[in-house]
């Protein structure tokens, strides 16, 4: 399955997605210093400005092999930088989201009204039947996030994500066509 790239930028009015581009890697790099994101994501500490330029170079390769669909989300009235998005494909017909938010930005509804933006065009544009969320057991916040999106909680998934200290737990969140409607 090869990823189409989108009307760009995609937008509901209260968010909009776009592609990153190399003037990005500044607030990448301000928002990666939150420890709340390292808390929940893989990422280099200190985590530098290369380390964001890398992130954005990385996303420009998997748009082009076709495996994975990385946007900024912005602000659709002022084109504020939110945080980020992505849509991984695993085969035809199943993708997986994941997203951050910066700091001072979350508990605002951006990331549930991203993550509704990105299905939406998953589901009508790519064909996707399953996409799937998976959060730590313990961030509620967004398991939230995927509830209010509309995803179904299936389970707790034991020893399903490697990190450096070992295999983890995570929650797995489903959507399918049509649910909510």
């Amino acid at each position: 399955m090869r990823l189409t790239v989108p009307d760009l930028p995609l937008s509901n009015g209260e968010v909009a997605l776009r592609r990153f581009g190399t003037g990005d890697a500044g607030w990448v790099t301000e928002a990666c210093q939150d420890d709340e994101l390292h808390r929940w994501l893989p990422l280099p500490r200190p985590y530098t400005e290369r380390d964001a330029r890398a992130y954005i170079r990385g996303n420009e390769r998997e748009w082009g092999e076709g495996t994975r669909a990385t946007f900024a989300i912005v602000d659709a009235a002022t084109g504020e930088a939110l945080g980020s998005i992505a849509l991984s494909i695993h085969r035809p017909g199943l993708a997986e989201v994941g997203y951050w938010v910066r700091a001072g930005r979350r508990r605002a509804g951006v990331a549930t009204s991203a993550v509704r933006l990105l299905a939406g065009w998953a589901f009508r544009e790519l064909g996707i039947d399953r996409l799937q969320l998976t959060t730590h057991p313990d961030n509620t916040a967004s398991q939230r996030v995927a509830e209010r999106a509309g995803f179904t909680r299936e389970g707790v998934l034991r020893a399903y994500h490697p990190t450096s200290d070992g295999p983890r737990d995570a929650v797995m969140f489903s959507l399918l066509p049509g649910d909510g409607d």
